[in-house]
């Protein structure tokens, strides 16, 4: 029993260290294609 509940505590925390670095990947992907677009627009305007 000590086993299962040692194994799930890791797994939640597993888990809460995935949201994250998924959330920082999507941070990080949303500023890249927004620096990406406006850089094409002021290109194409100039």
């Amino acid at each position: 029993m000590q086993i299962e509940n040692e194994m799930t505590a890791r797994f939640n925390k597993t888990e809460i260290v995935n949201d994250s670095l998924s959330q920082e990947l999507d941070f990080f992907f949303d500023n890249v294609m927004d620096t990406v677009v406006s850089y094409f627009k002021e290109e194409v305007t100039v």
